[in-house]
């Protein structure tokens, strides 16, 4: 071979092994480019907040929670977060419950010394079964009799049950003696009517379930 055919060999080489190196430059930056995460992704995507994703799949750290993360945190007492979008925030409140629906009283008696006394009328022909919850054991009423309870401190629960299982109507009257409550027990067939405990309240008021 002549010096004019190896020095162009030597040149053709050279040329390649510059050519190779940034082929070779190229492929690797452009797979580095391709590996690496984009800053300009969003990494909170609404999609984690979208069905079913939104109940499957946690978010990254940082985003704000979905319910499936919620889930795994457990609720915070005392308040409801409500999942939202990345960029809205808000927490809805639990809302307190409903003013509790209660019947007005029926009678009202002025209790002495924080105590009152009861006096249960049986009108029906049946016998009648009574208790003062926590201070009196089951007892039973003939027809046409009356009992009276003393000494019970308020509030207080008094059951009252026909025996022979038929419906009875409790009466309780206010123009009995200070601290003393009468209570009339009658006969009925309206089932609306029919009551079985009376209730009465710290302060003298009185109900019936």
């Amino acid at each position: 071979m002549n010096q004019q055919n190896l020095k162009t060999t030597r040149h053709i080489e050279l040329l390649g092994s510059i050519f190779g190196g940034l082929l070779i430059g190229l492929s690797v930056t452009s797979l580095a480019a391709s590996a690496a995460p984009s800053s300009a992704l969003n990494p909170c995507p609404r999609i984690f907040y979208e069905e079913p994703h939104n109940n499957r799949v946690l978010v990254p750290q940082g985003c704000p929670p979905n319910a499936a993360t919620l889930r795994q945190q457990g609720q915070v007492s005392g308040e409801q977060t409500t999942p939202v979008a990345p960029g809205v925030t808000g927490v809805t409140p639990i809302q307190p419950p409903l003013p509790e629906t209660r019947q007005n009283p029926i009678a009202t008696i002025t209790p002495t010394a924080g105590t009152v006394d009861v006096r249960i009328k049986n009108n029906t022909n049946a016998s009648v079964s009574y208790q003062a919850i926590g201070h009196t054991e089951p007892r039973s009423l003939a027809g046409r009799e009356e009992i009276v309870l003393q000494g019970l401190p308020t509030p207080v629960t008094i059951t009252m049950v026909r025996e022979d299982g038929g419906l009875l109507q409790v009466q309780p009257t206010s123009d009995s003696p200070e601290g003393v409550l009468t209570v009339l027990l009658d006969e009925t067939t309206n089932f609306n009517n029919s009551r079985s405990a009376l209730r009465i309240q710290q302060d003298g008021q009185v109900f019936l379930n």
